[in-house]
Formats: C-alpha cells, sequence, structure tokens
C-alpha cells in the first residue's frame, strides 16, 4: 500500500482528531513526496489550530472522520491523493517523472 492510498484510509477512518494527526504525520514521516508532505502538513495544522479554538471548551474529542470534516485542506489532500492514485504508478515513478526521470524508450 502507497502513501495515496494509506493517506485516504486515514482521512476516512473514524478516530480522534489527535489520533487523525499522529497518523498523518507517520505517512510524512515515510513518504519521499514533498507535496504530498506540504498537504499532510497543512492539514494538521489547520486541526491543531482548531483544536486550539475548541481546547477553551474542553470538551472530550469526540471520534470522527475527516471526510465529515469539510474544509479546504481536507479537500485538498484527498483530491491530490485521488489524483496520484488515478495515474495508477507507483509511488517511486511519480516522484521520479517530478524529477526530470523519463520511461526507457519513451524518449524524446
Amino acid at each position: 500500500m502507497n502513501s495515496y492510498e494509506k493517506t485516504l484510509i486515514t482521512v476516512a477512518e473514524v478516530k480522534t482528531i489527535n489520533a487523525h494527526m499522529v497518523s498523518l504525520g507517520k505517512i510524512r514521516a515515510t513518504s519521499e513526496d514533498q507535496e504530498l508532505g506540504f498537504y499532510i502538513a497543512s492539514l494538521v495544522l489547520h486541526l491543531q489550530q482548531q483544536q486550539q479554538q475548541l481546547g477553551q471548551m474542553r470538551q472530550k474529542s469526540i471520534p470522527t472522520s475527516l471526510t465529515f470534516y469539510p474544509t479546504y485542506e481536507v479537500s485538498r489532500l484527498v483530491q491530490y491523493c485521488q489524483y496520484q492514485l488515478a495515474s495508477s504508478k507507483p509511488e517511486w515513478q511519480i516522484l521520479a517523472e517530478r524529477h526530470g526521470w523519463i520511461r526507457p524508450g519513451q524518449g524524446v
């Protein structure tokens, strides 16, 4: 399972916001895709800010799926992962092509 699949699964799982942040952080740490890392970091920062605002109320964290959390950061991350998965390429190939690699036999 690649980082894009793991991210989509994590976003869809029902768990606390803190657990989502931990799971996304682990994916970010293991992926070499800097764009994915940027989108994850943006979402985690947004979630942290939301937690700080809600922290004043000191309500118990209720498990939820981030798919029920319709923010720009969530939709941007989901769209990016879906786009990469639609290419049907392995993660290493996506990254290599982004850095100029051309598949042998498909030269200019």
